[in-house]
């Protein structure tokens, strides 16, 4: 037998989580987007949950850097790698699940991974950064989301 893992609670917790980075902003709307698939729902449920990712996607719009990158609060200027991967695969589920995005958005966000992705090379051992980064880890979903749009980068 599977334990009960209260789908409805851990669904409410995410979405009304109160900080607003990338990744809570994210991840309070990625699993939306297959909740149907896991759970029957109402009308009215169905369409506060294409809300949610509706306004999720337009939040994070607000995250989008100049360079396409998507930084770690809203407004900032600088990327942040890995909230920049993880942003990208959510927004590419969800035009994969017949979710718009905003005009330029997704051809910027796809540059940047690339322009990331050809730049990068491994830390060394010694940098005081290295473990703290997931550098290969970040690199190897980087590479994964291109590949999943079509812009594979080797």
């Amino acid at each position: 037998s599977f334990p009960a893992i209260n789908l409805e609670q851990r669904m409410r917790y995410l979405i009304r989580y109160p900080h607003g980075c990338v990744e809570q902003t994210t991840s309070s709307v990625f699993p939306q987007l297959y909740l149907s698939k896991f759970s029957t729902l109402g009308k009215q449920r169905e369409i506060e949950i294409e809300n949610n990712i509706k306004q999720g996607i337009l939040r994070l719009q607000k995250f989008q850097t100049a360079n396409g990158g998507f930084s770690y609060w809203p407004g900032d200027s600088y990327a942040n790698n890995w909230g920049s991967v993880y942003a990208s695969h959510f927004l590419l589920e969800a035009e994969k699940e017949g979710y718009a995005l905003p005009f330029g958005m997704k051809n910027k966000m796809l540059q940047h991974l690339g322009s990331v992705a050809k730049s990068w090379r491994r830390p060394s051992r010694n940098d005081k950064y290295y473990r703290y980064q997931s550098n290969e880890l970040t690199q190897s979903y980087r590479l994964f989301i291109l590949a999943m749009a079509g812009k594979p980068e080797v």
